[in-house]
């Protein structure tokens, strides 16, 4: 009789002890699935530039929504969606408005201003596009533009047709470069290229390169980030 009281009593001791140790261990389930809950309730922001950029890049919207598109997506050729007619005719409205500031640029040749020129006269509302960042694409006849969206500034012109290349394509990069609103970078410097008919000008600090390229019938104006 004192056998089973004994044995009784340690099976009681036993299950006290396994039922500590399941709420020792299902407590911090619990509390890991609540901070799951609260951590997946709404969208967490994530930064849009990491350390690769200085603070002053950091604190530039259009150095670095194009820094985080190209680390995200990539380059020009992939991920677009083509807009809704209402959405497409205001994206076509501001690239027009764009094309215009573009035009007035004093280095800007020739060639290229008159086919501008034409794209501003077009009675079409042309072509319009979006990523999944909000960078919005605008065909107007022979022109595409592309833009970011939170200040709206140009990342590149494409003119297609008979390419003139500027007289003092250094003097329209730093234009551009104004225009742009990073100019305040200090570090900017001109690049080597193997490209045919590029100029290029690099800021290490913004990881951004800018550059102008005239060949094979195509005027490219364009600001791209590089890792």
């Amino acid at each position: 009789m004192k056998q089973v009281k004994c044995r009784l009593k340690n099976a009681a001791l036993w299950l006290l002890v396994l039922a500590v140790a399941a709420g020792s261990m299902a407590l911090p389930a619990a509390v890991c699935g609540a901070y799951d809950r609260e951590l997946f309730a709404a969208p967490r922001p994530r930064p849009a530039t990491d350390l690769a950029l200085s603070a002053a890049a950091r604190e530039n919207d259009f150095v670095s929504q194009l820094y985080e598109r190209e680390t995200l997506l990539g380059g020009w050729s992939e991920g677009w969606e083509p807009l809704e007619e209402e959405a497409a005719k205001a994206a076509a409205e501001n690239a027009r408005q764009t094309l215009l500031e573009l035009s007035g640029m004093e280095h800007l040749s020739g060639e290229t201003r008159r086919v501008l020129g034409e794209a501003l006269a077009m009675s079409d509302l042309g072509q319009a596009w979006w990523d999944e960042m909000g960078f919005v694409r605008v065909r107007l006849g022979q022109v595409y533009l592309v833009t970011e969206p939170v200040t709206g500034l140009p990342v590149r012109l494409a003119v297609y047709g008979p390419a003139d290349a500027p007289a003092d394509p250094l003097a329209l990069l730093e234009e551009w470069r104004a225009l742009l609103g990073v100019d305040a970078l200090p570090d900017w410097e001109e690049a080597e290229t193997v490209q045919a008919g590029a100029t290029e000008l690099r800021s290490q600090q913004g990881r951004l390169r800018l550059q102008i390229c005239a060949a094979h019938e195509t005027f490219l104006l364009e600001a791209a980030s590089f890792s």
